[in-house]
């Protein structure tokens, strides 16, 4: 029976890595993790494979240790380290060294995020920022990594399809429209309210970093949309409430992305992670303040 138990766990494996891949996005479903990572392959096959190995040994770290089956079916174990080996596969050239940091990422960040829910919090993506800003101050320290990301090049004139569709893409680190345009697709076919509300959060993206005359060329990477995405989906509903939060949460997070610019540090996605916390204590608190009166 045991025998059996322990087989039943590791068959679920491949499930939950594509949740996982899935749950960058708030998507609890295997089927848009499958075109998650399809799309990304089409951009990038290093990125992408990066990415299932850091979200692999994410999943495989909550088996061995016995994280609640729940959860890691729901990918809650995944995504994290999913996200450290795209983000650091997106900044540093790939080579052996890079997997294994991907691997030790990708163990930190589940256990991260297993203590963080233990603790009743909302870890959302701050695992992977935690875990990967570490990563990339020892890189800086020692100089053990080769640099991957391309230099931006100067532009004067905005893109629009770069910038709404790259602004969905680069939450997993993909600088591609076709990719972008895929994620998107994914995304709506499963819930359309979300479909929705992405497409208003890469517009505001665009159009707010325009407005207060942010950089073209990071606005045309996609660099201020894909925080606001994040938060778009996270608030996502058809009730005023879900759509004062969403903007809130979106207009704070494209402040803390110029902000991490202007100090030349990677913003990855704490700015969704910050601004999400803010918008959903300050609900929290509205809520509390209801019930009382």
């Amino acid at each position: 029976m045991t025998t059996n138990l322990e087989f039943k766990a590791w068959s679920e494996v491949p499930r939950a890595v594509l949740t996982g891949f899935a749950q960058i996005m708030i998507q609890p479903s295997p089927l848009t993790g499958a075109a998650f990572i399809a799309a990304a392959i089409w951009n990038s096959y290093v990125i992408a494979s990066f990415g299932v190995l850091g979200c692999l040994a994410g999943v495989l770290t909550a088996l061995v240790l016995g994280y609640p089956r729940d959860e890691r079916q729901n990918g809650l174990y995944g995504f994290n380290g999913a996200l450290v080996g795209l983000g650091m596969s997106y900044f540093y050239e790939a080579s052996p060294l890079l997997g294994l940091l991907v691997v030790a990422g990708g163990i930190a960040s589940s256990i991260v995020m297993h203590r963080m829910l233990r603790l009743n919090m909302r870890p959302l993506t701050f695992p992977f920022v935690a875990v990967t800003w570490l990563l990339m101050v020892l890189s800086w320290i020692t100089g053990a990594l080769g640099s991957g990301a391309g230099t931006v090049t100067d532009q004067s004139e905005i893109s629009a399809l770069d910038a709404l569709s790259l602004g969905i893409g680069q939450v997993l680190f993909q600088e591609n429209i076709i990719t972008g345009i895929v994620f998107l697709a994914a995304i709506t076919m499963r819930d359309w309210t979300q479909g929705l509300y992405v497409m208003l959060a890469t517009a505001v993206g665009l159009g707010v970093a325009y407005g207060a005359g942010f950089p073209v060329d990071a606005i045309n990477l996609g660099l201020f949309g894909y925080n606001a995405v994040l938060c778009s989906i996270l608030f996502a509903g058809r009730m005023l409430k879900d759509l004062f939060s969403a903007i809130a949460a979106i207009a704070l997070s494209i402040m803390v992305v110029r902000l991490a610019h202007l100090v030349d540090v990677a913003a990855l996605t704490f700015p969704f992670v910050l601004s999400s916390w803010l918008v959903l204590w300050i609900r929290g608190k509205v809520t509390r303040k209801t019930v009382q009166v």
